[in-house]
């Protein structure tokens, strides 16, 4: 399982949507529980895989960073980005490119 991608840009024009593969992030996140239990169903807790897909926009200084919404401008060049998450690459479990 991957836990990065090399984006290899397309064009030299960055705000191009060809640049910034559609990918789906499968990543562990934290989970508390406030409930009394026993440390056997402690010992059996597993932590949640959770899945994002977006627009891959980087990976780098341990951060992934995906978008998935944007808005064009006259040129159809990417004007502004919408429905962001952050995610650190550590907690990435796998990555893939989604194809169309």
């Amino acid at each position: 399982m991957k836990k990065r991608i090399v984006l290899k840009r397309k064009n030299k024009n960055l705000l191009s949507i060809e640049n910034y593969p559609m990918v789906e992030i499968l990543w562990q996140d934290i989970e508390s529980n406030s409930a009394w239990q026993s440390f056997k169903e402690l010992d059996n807790s597993k932590l949640p895989i959770c899945c994002t897909k977006g627009h891959l926009y980087s990976q780098k200084n341990g951060i992934t960073r995906v978008f998935g919404d944007y808005s064009k401008d006259d040129d159809n060049n990417i004007n502004e980005i919408g429905n962001t998450t952050i995610i650190p690459t550590s907690v990435i479990v796998d990555i893939k490119k989604l194809t169309k």
